[in-house]
């Protein structure tokens, strides 16, 4: 049985589909674009971003991958699935203020693990959430162009740009590549 907020979710999907729903070109559509055109959106899994608004895009024009922190290396297997059908012309990489994960450590994450989980330590303790632990975000998408354009499964023609999205002005105050 469905909770309230699973089922107000499935009535509001109802109501979407029912209002006019333009369902988009089917993937061989996509497969038929040109090759290493496409531009894919990483950006925080916080529910109080969403790049198709702040950038002001619609359904379909491009890929978005959503995870904590925008971070790259969480991104990687959605990107390679990307890469392979789409062949990817540009990564844009967006960080912002106030995320979740500049609150959050490894140490922190661990231990809360572990609590729960005590049988799992040995593998908890492997785990990277790779936090975010500087004020200046510049350093988390700096680390994360650079994972990027090292990756050997990306062409080295992969334009990646990273920006820091200012969530309280709703606009991007820093581009870095």
């Amino acid at each position: 049985m469905a909770t309230k907020k699973v089922q107000d979710l499935i009535n509001k999907n109802a109501a979407f589909a029912a209002d006019n729903y333009g369902a988009p070109p089917d993937f061989k559509f996509l497969l038929g674009l040109p090759r290493h055109t496409a531009v894919c959106i990483i950006s925080c899994a916080d529910p109080r971003l969403i790049p198709e608004q702040y950038f002001g895009f619609g359904m379909g024009e491009m890929p978005v991958i959503r995870v904590a922190g925008a971070r790259v290396k969480d991104s990687l297997r959605s990107l390679l699935v990307l890469e392979n059908a789409l062949g990817l012309g540009g990564v844009v990489i967006v960080h912002h203020t106030d995320c979740g994960m500049t609150h959050l450590t490894d140490a922190g994450l661990k231990a809360s693990l572990k609590e729960k989980c005590p049988q799992n330590a040995a593998e908890i303790d492997a785990m990277d959430f790779d936090e975010i632990t500087d004020a200046d975000l510049q350093t988390s998408v700096k680390k994360d162009i650079k994972f990027l354009k090292e990756s050997p499964y990306f062409s080295q023609d992969l334009v990646v740009t990273g920006m820091i999205f200012d969530l309280n002005a709703g606009k991007v105050i820093e581009t870095i590549s």
